[in-house]
């Protein structure tokens, strides 16, 4: 398979594009250069991956940059003149002059059935709606936002109840073996058709944020529990306030026997993993709380919750005791 003829990029500073670089890597895929974040570089990237030791003990050249459409970052492709660049977890959108560094084209991945779900957040918004059909699609990057002609789509089930991380390395997993079959193609320099996205299917998906995690107990147990899935690791988690500590709850269970009833936010049982508490149509069992302590997040001894005490706040009575103390 090896061909020194053939140069290929890659773009990537995730856990997503370790797990794909790797494969490739033990596949003998040649892979030339990564294009990543500076070391130091990721912390509002959920799910970063530091890639320079890997890359360092494959003998991968790097290059680092925040913004892949700047002057410096431009030039610096530019004068290794690539032909293709495999995109494989990377946020920003690349303009003209980015696009125009490569002899051939760029390979875009988006890990849903395109046009649908186009935008941010597909892994979380993949369990928020429910989906149980989804696909990692291989596409041509335009200047569109995921619109480029599709080459491919690798189809896969969504597990029911599948949390963030176990979607997580499906896709990593579809990811890799599709950009390996795109990779044989181009050594073959076999054809590779393109298939034109229907517009009038697109839908769009927003943003989120960590603070997207609140839990709010005027919310349905059945969203809850598809949140607290569609945040957890390697995502922020799903959380709520309690004794003026960020309670992040990881792992969440439907309530089977239906018997307690309180007032929202109250917590009715313990149980080994976590706590039983109220929402406004029943209850959930809140697992596995963590709190975080610097850099690092520490499990909570169930201890320190009380039963009968309520998580999160009552905002109306925050602001009177804010008052209080202003006046």
């Amino acid at each position: 398979m090896k061909d020194k003829k053939l140069k290929v990029f890659c773009i990537g500073a995730n856990l997503e594009s370790y797990l794909s670089l790797k494969f490739l890597i033990e596949n003998d895929c040649i892979i030339d250069t990564l294009i990543t974040l500076p070391k130091g570089s990721g912390e509002n990237v959920s799910d970063y991956y530091d890639l320079h030791s890997f890359c360092e003990e494959n003998k991968i050249n790097i290059i680092d940059t925040i913004n892949v459409n700047n002057k410096e970052t431009i030039s610096q492709i530019e004068l290794q003149a690539p032909d293709y660049l495999f995109t494989l977890g990377w946020s920003q959108i690349f303009k003209e002059g980015f696009i125009n560094c490569f002899s051939q084209f760029i390979i875009g991945t988006h890990p849903t059935k395109l046009p649908y779900g186009r935008g941010r957040a597909p892994i979380p918004w993949t369990i928020l709606e429910d989906v149980k059909n989804s696909a990692v699609s291989f596409f041509k990057i335009d200047k569109g936002i995921d619109t480029g002609d599709i080459m491919f789509q690798r189809s896969f089930d969504v597990p029911e109840n599948v949390y963030a991380q176990e979607l997580y390395n499906i896709v990593a997993k579809e990811l890799g073996f599709g950009f390996l079959e795109l990779y044989k193609l181009l050594l073959l320099n076999d054809e590779i058709k393109f298939k034109e996205q229907f517009e009038e299917k697109r839908t769009v998906r927003s943003k989120r944020t960590s603070t997207d995690g609140l839990i709010r107990f005027t919310d349905s147990v059945i969203y809850t529990q598809k949140l607290v899935r569609a945040v957890s690791k390697p995502y922020p988690g799903a959380y709520c306030y309690y004794k003026d500590k960020k309670v992040i709850f990881w792992n969440v269970e439907f309530d089977t026997e239906n018997i307690n009833f309180g007032t929202l936010g109250q917590v009715h049982k313990k149980s080994k993993k976590g706590l039983l508490v109220q929402f406004i149509d029943g209850n959930l069992w809140l697992n596995n709380p963590t709190i975080i302590n610097g850099e690092n997040c520490e499990s909570l001894d169930l201890k320190f919750f009380k039963l009968g005490d309520k998580l999160g706040y009552n905002a109306q009575d925050e602001i009177y005791y804010l008052r209080q103390l202003t006046k």
